[in-house]
């Protein structure tokens, strides 16, 4: 019976109610029984997700079931929004805590904090709020807003950069920004908004445009495709024309990391390689940088390494350019 349950959790979100499971006959010692067993996970007051599926979920992932459960135990009293609703219109969020299901009251009732869970109170319009697996979520454009408005600058702009790349926001934000500027935060949610880019394919892309921006490196063209000798063409994260330099997030530095011994990467090392071969042959000059490039403790030194790349470049391949 409760394998039963366990299978039909995926369907409502990937929980379960005490009251759901009592009703199909699972009793309390039953329940944790099952918690014993590793049948099931207990992730807050009466609501349960199958052991497995708990296990392999990532945090993102984890947060999206437990909002989910949320939303359905207090109804359309409330819609999630701030990074809880980003999260469930399937935006890219980092370093923002997950701990916490952010919930604004539709309802009139005033903001509090309680068991896991914020709830804002803010006026929401009919437009503000849509509907995500019968589910109230703020609506993107609201929700990358006030996310830019409550998390870091950083932050801000993988979010709002994920939202713009999708397509699920407003091209043009300003105007809304303008309507919310007595927020607190909006000052900073402008500089978010300024320097995200839908065209970032990836956070580390994201976060590497912060990195140049809080350096003073700058600005790059993205995904430009430069044209190489053998016909074919490279298309380049960044791209800094007048320079003659291009730069790469990740590369072969991720693919070297995830495993240096497997021949699918070996051969994927080579072609990148020979990818970077191609283009320095197209004289110009070309930086990689991984994930741990990006962090605190390493990002001046990868500003550095940029910037010593494109000087290096502007001496090498400028004056010898033809195009």
């Amino acid at each position: 019976m409760l394998e039963d349950l366990l299978a039909g959790a995926t369907a409502q979100g990937g929980y379960l109610f005490r009251h759901q499971l009592n009703a199909s006959g699972v009793s309390d010692a039953q329940i944790r029984q099952a918690c014993a067993g590793r049948l099931l996970t207990r992730v807050r007051h009466g609501t349960y997700v199958p052991y497995d599926l708990w296990r392999l979920a990532d945090a993102v992932e984890r947060h999206a079931i437990v909002a989910k459960a949320v939303l359905d135990k207090l109804g359309p009293t409330v819609a999630a929004s701030h990074v809880t609703a980003a999260v469930l219109h399937g935006l890219d969020v980092w370093n923002v805590d997950l701990g916490l299901v952010h919930l604004t009251r539709v309802d009139g009732g005033g903001g509090r904090r309680e068991a896991g869970v914020v709830f804002h109170e803010n006026r929401l319009e009919d437009s503000d709020v849509k509907e995500v697996d019968g589910r109230l979520v703020t609506a993107p454009t609201r929700t990358v807003l006030e996310c830019a408005c409550t998390v870091g600058i950083e932050e801000g702009m993988v979010i709002v950069s994920s939202g713009l790349r999708s397509a699920v926001v407003d091209v043009d934000l300003e105007p809304r920004l303008e309507e919310i500027g007595h927020w607190p935060g909006a000052r900073q949610a402008r500089l978010s908004l300024r320097m995200s880019d839908g065209r970032a394919e990836t956070v580390g892309e994201v976060r590497s445009l912060y990195l140049m921006w809080r350096f003073d490196l700058p600005r790059p063209e993205l995904q430009r495709t430069l044209v190489l000798r053998n016909g074919r063409s490279a298309r380049l994260d960044f791209l800094w024309e007048e320079s003659r330099h291009c730069g790469e997030f990740d590369g072969m530095v991720k693919l070297g990391r995830l495993n240096p011994f497997g021949d699918g990467d070996v051969r994927a090392l080579v072609q990148e390689k020979q990818r970077e071969d191609a283009v320095r042959d197209r004289r110009w000059g070309m930086s990689r940088w991984g994930w741990t490039d990006l962090g605190p403790a390493r990002r001046a030194a990868t500003a550095r390494m940029i910037l010593e790349g494109l000087a290096q470049s502007r001496r090498l391949y400028v004056p010898l350019s033809t195009s």
